[in-house]
């Protein structure tokens, strides 16, 4: 009886890295052969609002020009319509109306777009407007502008939303992500990838730390050592690494940095690590994957994305 007990008990893997060769796999997600870039896609919805800012100031001056036989100020007015247009993006930007990762949810927030579009063109108003018009004329050019900009604003979010939410579930936009340091980052990661359909993947875990007293991996299985999560991104099936390890590690965290920068990835660190290398050269963006904030260290080469996985 001791005797089978002790077999069950040797035949029964550890909770921290399998000593098995085909537990060291990655849980790579599966994708096409094709991919898009998420933030080529979300671009596209920025340029298309440039356009639609630019034919709000535009318009108003073709009707009028038209109809009434009044010619406007056209290098006037175009310098105006190149002003509200930036105005606008780059609020919009900031807002995250331009996110890569909602592209299965592309935002829309109506009030958003009509407030930032008002407050632009209230601003602007007469910059390329004729003198001739003036009193109650200003209001039916404001108005045409308005009108015509606003709907053109949701009509770009009203054909963008759909298309990326079927391209996304068709898996074009997919990306995967894999965390180098078991432990609680990984796992906040894991839960908001798989309860977010964003077509973003969670592919695995790796962790160099064998000992149980070393590392807990909150009941996530370790898919591989350092060597498994380079050789799984030389291969095209990782598109981006987050190293979480404890802020004591300072050393090898930058030792870990400088050998997967080279890797064909985009390489994040998590925020509440403080390192000799994030104090020399540029300063880092920063972005999040759900409520985990990350420091952006490398970005992927748009090259390596469309690539076979």
């Amino acid at each position: 009886m001791t005797a089978a007990v002790a077999e069950v008990a040797a035949e029964t893997p550890s909770p921290a890295i399998a000593s098995s060769p085909e537990k060291l796999q990655p849980a790579v997600v599966q994708t096409p052969r094709r991919r898009l870039p998420r933030k080529l896609a979300a671009d596209l919805v920025g340029l298309a609002d440039v356009a639609a800012v630019a034919c709000a100031f535009v318009l108003p001056a073709l009707i009028y020009g038209s109809a009434g036989g009044i010619v406007s100020d056209w290098r006037l007015l175009l310098q105006s319509a190149v002003a509200a247009a930036i105005i606008v993006h780059t609020v919009l930007r900031l807002n995250g109306m331009y996110a890569p990762d909602k592209l299965n949810d592309f935002p829309v927030r109506p009030g958003l777009l009509l407030g930032v579009l008002v407050v632009t063109m209230t601003g602007l108003l007469g910059h390329g407007m004729p003198y001739a018009l003036r009193g109650a004329h200003e209001w039916v050019w404001l108005s045409v502008g308005l009108s015509s900009g606003f709907t053109l604003l949701l009509l770009n979010r009203a054909v963008a939303t759909p298309i990326y939410a079927h391209l996304t579930k068709k898996g074009v936009f997919d990306e995967r992500i894999a965390v180098f340091g078991a432990g609680n980052i990984a796992r906040r990661v894991k839960e908001h990838l798989e309860a977010v359909p964003s077509g973003v993947h969670f592919a695995g875990v790796f962790d160099d730390r064998a000992a149980t007293d070393r590392i807990n991996p909150e009941g996530l299985d370790v898919n591989g050592r350092l060597d498994d999560l380079v050789a799984a991104a030389r291969n095209n099936e990782i598109d981006k690494i987050i190293i979480a390890l404890p802020q004591s590690a300072d050393q090898r965290i930058t030792a870990v940095v400088r050998q997967l920068e080279a890797l064909p990835v985009t390489l994040h660190v998590v925020t509440h690590i403080s390192s000799d290398f994030l104090d020399v050269g540029p300063a880092h963006s920063v972005s999040s994957v759900g409520t985990v904030g990350l420091l952006d260290i490398k970005k992927k080469s748009p090259s390596m994305i469309g690539s076979a996985s």
